[in-house]
């Protein structure tokens, strides 16, 4: 008799091996009982487990020897004469039948146990359909697998004392600032990268750093990125200008007051493309162009009227010292400067980054700024001090910052530290310094 003229005589519950999920031998049998209807009707039969001598127990023994089940917890606990539940049991017909229907016939033991446990097997059935489904829900909800979302918040409170210049000067009044970024990277190939950056946040003067100055959701960066040979190639309509510099002049933190290279990595926002190259050498070249009236059409991109700003930069690193120089030039004004760094072992971090700014106005005076950075290992965590002195059409200043960051935990660390600055401002139409204290702490979260 043919198999499917078999399966047509046999008891009916033995219709619903076939639908049966093909992964039921590895179900587990306690997490898929949980997911039962409470209010399904149960007999007394259905707790009583199959044990040695029963004729059940003979039947599963014979049918994972002929269809050559999958071995499993179930086909062991067999071997050794251990009892079965019920549940067990009918997810072991289920798999064996799976697995051997194909080129066996149904042994009369076969028909008999898928009646004996028909009403187990469909009960199984249809809770492993409903985790399946909860399942598919839950994945509807998800990013895509080749995206990762990663993201930070900041808080800083502090205090600043001096300016005393002005008519409204800094009294040493506390204040709260906050920012709050998501980064999101897409991978299309795994060798490119679709990346946004959404940041919403307040700080402003206390920290100079990633200040943020939105009180709403701003994309702030939107840029793709990928390979060509040893090149990596960044183009779209936001992305910073310094995020596309390969050269590194500097590995002092730069994560509280002081930065390295004010003209040379300005930062400007805008649409634009890089192009950066590196191998094995530890030479690395990059070139750059961002337009920040990219999407004024009345204005446009590389011309005369808009705020273009070009960069190159040529750089060499290996595991101990590297150093690097970068050129800009924004239609107005030109800067050039470079900075070398080493990082001993057991020693302190050292950098030294010194940029010039020369304006293209005739009659105007040059800038400079040198920062010289440290940073070093102290218990748990990181202290760091940088000085900078910068001349600003002129005039001249000193700026100092120490401060301390301490990991709490994996994505939670705290940063408190004083800085003194002799600030650059313009007063009645002239360049002047003025004198201020700063007392921060800040709270930073990774995730």
């Amino acid at each position: 008799m043919k198999l499917f003229r078999q399966l047509l005589v046999a008891p009916a519950a033995l219709g619903l091996l076939a639908p049966l999920a093909a992964n039921a031998a590895e179900v587990n049998i306690k997490d898929v009982a949980s997911y039962a209807d409470l209010n399904a009707e149960v007999t007394t039969t259905q707790f009583s487990d199959v044990v040695p001598g029963d004729w059940a127990y003979t039947a599963l023994q014979n049918l994972s020897e002929s269809y050559g089940c999958v071995d499993n917890a179930y086909t062991q606990n067999l071997k050794s004469g251990q009892a079965l539940t019920r549940y067990e049991a009918a997810a072991l017909v289920n798999a064996c039948l799976d697995g051997g229907i194909a080129s066996a016939e149904v042994t009369p033991d076969a028909a008999r146990l898928a009646n004996e446990f028909g009403t187990e097997m469909a009960i199984l059935k249809g809770r492993v359909d409903g985790l399946e489904y909860k399942v598919k829900e839950l994945s509807a909800g998800q990013f895509s697998s080749s995206t990762k979302l990663s993201g930070s918040a900041v808080f800083t409170t502090g205090a600043i004392d001096g300016m005393s210049l002005f008519d409204d000067p800094y009294k040493g009044k506390t204040a709260f600032e906050y920012r709050y970024g998501i980064d999101l990277n897409t991978s299309f190939n795994g060798t490119d990268g679709l990346y946004a950056g959404i940041e919403q946040g307040n700080q402003d003067d206390l920290v100079l750093q990633d200040a943020v100055t939105d009180s709403t959701l701003t994309v702030t960066s939107l840029f793709y990125n990928f390979q060509v040979g040893e090149f990596d190639v960044t183009a779209g309509p936001l992305f910073d200008q310094d995020d596309v510099i390969s050269a590194t002049t500097s590995i002092a933190s730069e994560s509280f007051r002081l930065s390295s290279m004010p003209w040379g990595a300005v930062a400007t926002t805008g649409a634009g493309a890089a192009i950066a190259y590196s191998n094995d050498s530890g030479f690395n070249a990059s070139l750059s162009s961002v337009s920040s009236d990219a999407a004024d059409a009345s204005k446009g991109i590389w011309t005369d009227g808009g705020a273009d700003i070009y960069t190159a930069s040529l750089g060499y690193d290996s595991d101990y010292y590297g150093g690097g120089l970068i050129y800009t030039d924004d239609d107005t004004d030109t800067s050039f400067g470079g900075g070398i760094y080493m990082r001993p072992d057991g020693f302190p971090t050292i950098s030294v980054a010194y940029d010039t700014k020369d304006p293209a106005a005739s009659g105007t005076k040059s800038s400079s700024h040198l920062l010289i950075g440290v940073d070093h290992e102290v218990g748990p965590g990181t202290a760091s001090a940088a000085y900078t002195n910068h001349d600003q059409m002129g005039v001249t200043g000193d700026s100092f910052e120490i401060y301390y960051n301490y990991p709490v935990s994996d994505g939670l660390s705290l940063q408190a530290g004083v800085f003194w600055e002799d600030r650059h401002v313009v007063k009645n139409g002239s360049w002047t310094t003025q004198d201020a204290t700063g007392y921060l702490v800040e709270t930073n979260f990774s995730f």
